[in-house]
């Protein structure tokens, strides 16, 4: 079973209100269900929890469509067979959950431009300014810039309400996967990732800017949540335990992978 990008579902040069729909779900265990119905039984496996089995508890017919959408277009969307790979085996049992939490926004943000780019130039940039907290005002000057830009494409002209709650469910989104508090003040948990999940980022920068050896310039560095001046060392300890080779040469730290995208998750969790 293949599945490529398909850019009518997500073009990766568009801003679309996805999130909506994501971040909108009571909770999220039907999500890890769906990827791994994808894997058993293709789309047809998703297609029946969301929309005969009602998985989400959407009242109309309509609504589970969009949600089914939004599925398929956040989280079940592949650059390639080894990113395939990969997200089969992470979204397996053997995975702790606060690590699925993580590889399921990374999966969302690799698919999904606004996203994206919500987390890494806005709550990535907040949460190590010193903040103790978020709140949706932060949020939407930046979508209003980003829609707006020439160089952007939204998939239509926003309005203040779509504005407005794009904002509310990303931040709902966060609070759901564990990055920031319940409650009406979005305080910032502490995100420290796991051993394993700081090899799987490296897996993730790589599907994301392929060309980039050096991950201190990696566009998707800011999605890890280490800060800037802690990887070098990060990524020393982990490469004594041969999960990757490293170089620095006072500028620029390049990241080798020595395991494919296939077997690391059986190397890191077994």
């Amino acid at each position: 079973m293949t599945s490529q990008p398909d850019s009518k579902v997500n073009p990766v040069d568009s801003y679309d209100t996805t999130i909506k729909d994501i971040a909108g779900l009571k909770e999220y265990g039907g999500i890890f269900e769906a990827i791994r119905l994808f894997f058993d039984e293709g789309e047809s496996g998703v297609d029946r929890l969301v929309q005969i089995e009602n998985r989400f508890d959407i009242r109309t017919e309509k609504g589970r469509a969009k949600v089914g959408w939004a599925l398929k277009g956040g989280f079940l969307q592949f650059r390639n067979a080894d990113h395939q790979n990969l997200v089969q085996r992470l979204f397996s049992d053997l995975v702790p959950v606060p690590d699925q939490n993580l590889f399921l926004l990374w999966q969302f943000s690799l698919n999904n431009k606004l996203v994206r780019e919500l987390i890494a130039d806005v709550f990535v940039g907040i949460y190590f300014s010193g903040r103790a907290s978020i709140s949706q005002n932060d949020l939407i000057g930046f979508i209003k810039e980003v829609i707006s830009n020439k160089t952007g494409k939204a998939d239509k002209d926003w309005a203040e309400e779509t504005i407005y709650r794009i904002a509310t469910k990303f931040l709902s989104l966060m609070t759901k996967l564990g990055f920031v508090s319940t409650g009406r003040v979005k305080k910032f948990e502490y995100v420290r990732p796991s051993t394993e999940a700081q090899v799987i980022f490296l897996y993730y920068a790589k599907l994301f800017a392929p060309d980039h050896s050096d991950i201190l310039t990696n566009p998707f560095l800011s999605l890890s949540f280490i800060a800037k001046e802690d990887i070098q060392e990060r990524m020393k300890k982990l490469s004594m335990k041969d999960y990757f080779r490293m170089n620095f040469n006072g500028v620029a730290l390049k990241i080798e992978l020595t395991h494919s995208y296939e077997e690391i998750c059986h190397v890191l969790y077994n």
